[in-house]
C-alpha cells in the first residue's frame, strides 16, 4: 500500500521536470529574442541569436516559425555581409521546404548555401550543405547521387579531423550502400561509424547506427541480432522522446514480424510508427511506411485497406518525386484493382509502372506488371494486348520454351484473330486430331510440326518485343513532352496566381477607400475625381479578370454550370450595372424578352452575365449617341440574343477577326477608346463552351448587332431559380446581422481599415476585433467568443490555411457541437486557391476587391440561412 504515494510523488516530480524544461526553453528563446532585438549588440552576436531561435523552431516542431526567423537572419546577414550566416540561414530555409515535400526548391536553396560556403572556404558549413543536398536525393530515391555527396562529406570531415562528422558520414554511406543492395559494404561502414561514436560516448548517434545495422541484419536473416539492437534503441528513444528514431525502430520491428509471417503484429507496429512520422510531418517516410502497410494488408486479403494505403503512398511519393515508390505504388494499385475486377483502372496504373520499370531496366518489375496486364487485357477481351504482355512477361522470365507458356501464347494468338468461342472450338478439335495421330504412330511428324510451330511463335514473339521497344520509346518521348507542357502550365498558373494577388491587393485598397470617400461627406467638386478613381479601378479589375479567364479557357479548366436561372433577372442585373455608364453618355439602354421565352431556363448565370456585360459594355463604349438594346427570342429550342447599338460600326473585313484575342477593329480604336481586345474573344469562347454560336452584323458608321445563340433547355417544374440579389434584399440581409461579433485576421492595415469601415457601415452594432496573422487569430479564438471569422489567406508567420486547420483541430479535440464559420478573404480567384480554402476547412470566400453583395451574402448565408 505504501508504493502508491511513492508512484504519485515520482509522477509529480516528472511533471515538474517537464514543466521546468518547457519554461527554460521559453526563457531561453525570450532571452535570444531580446539579444536579437538589441541594436547595441555586435552583428555576429545578434546573428548567432537569431540562428539559434530558428533552429529552436525545428526542435519544437514549429517549421513556419523556423522559416520566418531564418529569412530574417538571411536578410540581416546579407546587409551586414556575413556570408557564413547567410549560408546557415539558407540551410535552415531549405530544411523547411524539404520537410514540406518540395525537394526541388530545397535543392536550389541548399546549392546556394554550398556556393557561399565555397566562396568563404568554410569546410564545416560546406559539410552541412552537402549533407542537406544528399538528403534531397535520398527523398527522391536517387541513391547514386546520395552516395556521391556522402563520400564528399567523408573526405572533407577526415581532412578537418572532425570525428563526429566522420562518424555521421560513415553511417550515411553505410545506409546508402545497404539501400543499393550491397549489405556487406553497408555493414562495414556502419561498424566503423559505431566504433567512432562509442569512443566519443555519443549515445544519440550510437542508437542511430544501431538502427541501420539492425536493418541490414534483418535483410541478412540474422533476426536475433536485429532484435537485440532494436530493443536497445527503443528504450533509449522512449527515454529521450525522439519520435523520428522511435518510429524507425518500430518499422524495423514490424519488418521482423513480417518475415516471421506474423502480419498482425507487423501492422500494429507499423501503425505506431506511421503515427509518429505523421506527427513529425516526415512525408517521404510516411509514403514508404504506407507502401509497406498496403503490401501487408494485401497479403492478409484485405483489399480495401491495401488499396487505401497504396493510394496514400502514391500521392505522397508524387509530392516528394520519389519515382521508385511511385512505380511500386502504381504496380500494387494495379494488382489490387485487377483482383477487384476493375480492369480498366488496373491497366492505367500498371502501364504507368511498366514505363518506369522499362526505363530503369527492372526485369522483376517488368515481369510482375506485364503479368498483371495480361490478365486485365484478357478480362477486357483485348487478346492482342494480352498476347503482347504475356510474351513480354515470359521474355523477362526467360521461359519462352516452357510448354505452359507456349500453350498460353497460342491460345491468346488465336483469340486475338478470331472469335473467342470459335478459337476454343478450334483448339479442342486440334487436341482431338493430335490424340488420334498419336494413336496412329505419327509421332515424328507431330514433333516436326510442333518444332515449326515453336519457331514461328518465337519469331512472332521477337517481332512483338521489338515493336514494344519502339512503342515504349515513343511513349517515353510523348511523356517527356507532356511533362514539359504540364510544367509550363504549372508555371503559368503560378504566375497568374501571383499576378492576381499582387494586383488585386492594392486594387482592393483603392476600391475600398473610394467607397468610403463616396459615402462620407465630401465637397461636390471631388465627385469627378472619385468617379474617375472608381472607373479606373473597375477597369483594371475587368482587365485582370479577362486575362485570368482567357488563361483558364486555354488550359481547359474553366467550368460551365447548368442550373436553373431567371433570364430576366440576369438581364436586369446587367442593366443595373451598366445603366450609369449609358446615362453618362446620354444613351438609352433597354431590353426586350419575347413572350415565347420561358421565365426559367437551364444555364450558367455567371457566364451569361459575363457575356452580356462584355457585349453591352462594348456597345456603350463605341456608341456616342442613340441607344443600346438587348433583344431575346427563342426558336426551335434555341435561345437567340441580339445586342444592337447605333455606334461607329465595324468594317466588314474585320467581322471574322474581331473575335480574336487582343483584336480591335482598327489600331486607332485602342488609343481612342481603350480596352485590351479580350472581351469579345472571351465571350466567343464562353458561348462555344456552351455549344452555342456568336457572330456580328455591322457596317462602318451604321451601328452593330452582336448575336449569339445558346441551346434552350427547360428546367424541371419544381426548379428554383438562381436570382441575382437586389439592393433592397441586401439591406434586409444586413439588418438581420445586427449585433454580430466578427474577428478579422488580416496583415494589411489598409485592408483592415476597409473591412472594418464597410462592416460597421452596413451592419448595425457590429463588434469587430482584428489581428495581423494566423497565430494571433488562434489565440483570439481560444479566449473570446465570435460569431464569424474573416480570414486572409496570405499572412506572415502563419497563413490563413494553417490557422483554419488549427482552429478545426481545436474544435474537434474539444468535441464542440458547432463550429465557427470561417470565410476566406483572398485576392486570388484561381480555382486551385479556392479549392485550398475549402480543403483547409473554410466555409466560404470573399474576393478582393469585393462588391457589396460579395461581402454581405456569404456572411448572411453562414449565420442566418
Amino acid at each position: 500500500m505504501k508504493t502508491k504515494p511513492l508512484l504519485f510523488l515520482i509522477a509529480f516530480f516528472c511533471l515538474l521536470l517537464s514543466a521546468k524544461a518547457q519554461l527554460l526553453s521559453k526563457t531561453k528563446q525570450d532571452s535570444l529574442i531580446t539579444i536579437w532585438k538589441d541594436l547595441t549588440q555586435q552583428d555576429t552576436i545578434r546573428l548567432n541569436a537569431i540562428h539559434r531561435i530558428a533552429m529552436e523552431g525545428y526542435r519544437f516542431n514549429k517549421p513556419d516559425s523556423a522559416l520566418y526567423y531564418a529569412e530574417l537572419q538571411y536578410d540581416f546577414a546579407l546587409i551586414t555581409k556575413h556570408k557564413n550566416f547567410q549560408a546557415l540561414a539558407l540551410n535552415t530555409q531549405g530544411d523547411y521546404y524539404l520537410l514540406k515535400g518540395d525537394p526541388d526548391k530545397s535543392y536550389d536553396i541548399f546549392n546556394r548555401a554550398l556556393e557561399l560556403s565555397e566562396e568563404i572556404n568554410d569546410p564545416r558549413i560546406k559539410v552541412i550543405s552537402l549533407g542537406n543536398i544528399s538528403r534531397v536525393f535520398e527523398s527522391k530515391g536517387d541513391l547514386e547521387k546520395e552516395l556521391d555527396y556522402n563520400l564528399q562529406i567523408l573526405k572533407i570531415s577526415e581532412e578537418i579531423q572532425d570525428k563526429v562528422s566522420v562518424g555521421k558520414s560513415l553511417a550515411d554511406i553505410g545506409k546508402t550502400y545497404a539501400r543499393k543492395g550491397n549489405l556487406t559494404s553497408g555493414l562495414e561502414y556502419l561498424i566503423r561509424s559505431k566504433k567512432i561514436f562509442e569512443e566519443l560516448d555519443d549515445k544519440q548517434n550510437i542508437t542511430r547506427v544501431r538502427s541501420f545495422m539492425a536493418n541490414i541484419y534483418m535483410q541478412q536473416g540474422e533476426l536475433d541480432e536485429a532484435i537485440k539492437l532494436i530493443t536497445l534503441n527503443l528504450n533509449y528513444f522512449e527515454d529521450i522522446g525522439n519520435k523520428t528514431l522511435l518510429a524507425g525502430s518500430l518499422s524495423n520491428i514490424a519488418g521482423i514480424y513480417a518475415r516471421q509471417g506474423d502480419n498482425k503484429k507487423a501492422l500494429k507496429n507499423l501503425e505506431k510508427a506511421l503515427r509518429h512520422f505523421e506527427d513529425i510531418g516526415n512525408i517521404p517516410y510516411i509514403a514508404r511506411l504506407s507502401q509497406n502497410m498496403g503490401r501487408l494488408y494485401y497479403d492478409e486479403g484485405n483489399l480495401e485497406r491495401a488499396l487505401e494505403y497504396a493510394t496514400k503512398s502514391l500521392k505522397l511519393s508524387e509530392i516528394t518525386k520519389n519515382l521508385n515508390i511511385t512505380a511500386a505504388a502504381k504496380k500494387k494499385i494495379g494488382i489490387i484493382l485487377a483482383d477487384q475486377g476493375k480492369h480498366n483502372q488496373a491497366i492505367s496504373y500498371s502501364n504507368d509502372a511498366l514505363i518506369f520499370y522499362q526505363d530503369t531496366g527492372d526485369v522483376i518489375g517488368i515481369s510482375d506488371v506485364s503479368k498483371n496486364l495480361t490478365r486485365s487485357y484478357k478480362a477486357n477481351g483485348n487478346y492482342k494486348k494480352a498476347l503482347e504482355m504475356n510474351t513480354l512477361h515470359f521474355q523477362m522470365r526467360d521461359s519462352l520454351n516452357s510448354k505452359e507458356n507456349q500453350k498460353a501464347i497460342i491460345e491468346l494468338q488465336v483469340q486475338s484473330n478470331y472469335d473467342k468461342q470459335k478459337a476454343i472450338d478450334d483448339l479442342e478439335n486440334e487436341k482431338k486430331i493430335a490424340l488420334q495421330e498419336q494413336k496412329t504412330a505419327a509421332q515424328q511428324r507431330i514433333s516436326w510440326a510442333i518444332g515449326i510451330g515453336l519457331l514461328l511463335i518465337s519469331l512472332l514473339a521477337i517481332l512483338i518485343f521489338n515493336r514494344l521497344k519502339v512503342t515504349r520509346k515513343q511513349k517515353v518521348i510523348i511523356e517527356e513532352q507532356k511533362k514539359k507542357v504540364e510544367q509550363s502550365e504549372k508555371y503559368k498558373e503560378q504566375f497568374l496566381a501571383n499576378m492576381s494577388h499582387e494586383i488585386r491587393t492594392p486594387m482592393h485598397a483603392i476600391s475600398g477607400m473610394t467607397n468610403i470617400l463616396e459615402r462620407n461627406d465630401h465637397p461636390k467638386s471631388q465627385d469627378v475625381f472619385l468617379k474617375a478613381m472608381r472607373t479606373s479601378s473597375d477597369n483594371l479589375v475587368v482587365i485582370l479578370n479577362d486575362v485570368l479567364d482567357l488563361s483558364k479557357i486555354e488550359a481547359g479548366k474553366l467550368e460551365i454550370e447548368n442550373i436553373s436561372l431567371n433570364l430576366e433577372a440576369v438581364i436586369e442585373n446587367v442593366i443595373q450595372i451598366l445603366k450609369y455608364k449609358a446615362e453618362e453618355k446620354g444613351l438609352i439602354l433597354s431590353y426586350d424578352v419575347s413572350e415565347n421565352v420561358p421565365t426559367l431556363i437551364m444555364g450558367d448565370p455567371t457566364r451569361l452575365n459575363q457575356i452580356l456585360i462584355n457585349l453591352v459594355g462594348n456597345a456603350i463604349k463605341f456608341t456616342e449617341k442613340g441607344s443600346v438594346d438587348i433583344e431575346v427570342s427563342s426558336t426551335n429550342n434555341v435561345l437567340h440574343f441580339a445586342i444592337k447599338d447605333t455606334g461607329i460600326g465595324i468594317p466588314k473585313d474585320k467581322h471574322k477577326t474581331i473575335f480574336g484575342a487582343f483584336e480591335q477593329a482598327k489600331e486607332s480604336t485602342t488609343r481612342y477608346y481603350g480596352g485590351t481586345g479580350l472581351g469579345l474573344n472571351i465571350s466567343k469562347q464562353l458561348v462555344n463552351l456552351q455549344n452555342g454560336e456568336i457572330w456580328v452584323e455591322s457596317s462602318e458608321g451604321k451601328g452593330s448587332t452582336f448575336n449569339f445563340d445558346l441551346p434552350l433547355t427547360i428546367p424541371e417544374p419544381d426548379a428554383i431559380s438562381q436570382n441575382f440579389i437586389s439592393e433592397d434584399k441586401l439591406k434586409t440581409m444586413a439588418e438581420s446581422l445586427k449585433g454580430i461579433r466578427i474577428l478579422i485576421a488580416e496583415d494589411n492595415p489598409f485592408n483592415q481599415m476597409i473591412a472594418q469601415d464597410d462592416l460597421s457601415y452596413y451592419i448595425e452594432d457590429v463588434t469587430i476585433d482584428t489581428v495581423e496573422n494566423g497565430a494571433l487569430a488562434i489565440e483570439k479564438f481560444k479566449t473570446n467568443t465570435f460569431d464569424l471569422i474573416l480570414m486572409d489567406v496570405q499572412m506572415p508567420e502563419m497563413n490563413g490555411f494553417e490557422a483554419t486547420q488549427s482552429i478545426r483541430e481545436i474544435e474537434k479535440s474539444e468535441e464542440r457541437t458547432t463550429t465557427i464559420p470561417i470565410i476566406a478573404m483572398t485576392a486570388s480567384l484561381l480555382k486551385t486557391e479556392i479549392d485550398s480554402c475549402y480543403d483547409a476547412g473554410m466555409n466560404n470566400y470573399i474576393p478582393k476587391p469585393y462588391k457589396l453583395e460579395e461581402l454581405i451574402v456569404p456572411i448572411f448565408n453562414e449565420l442566418k440561412s
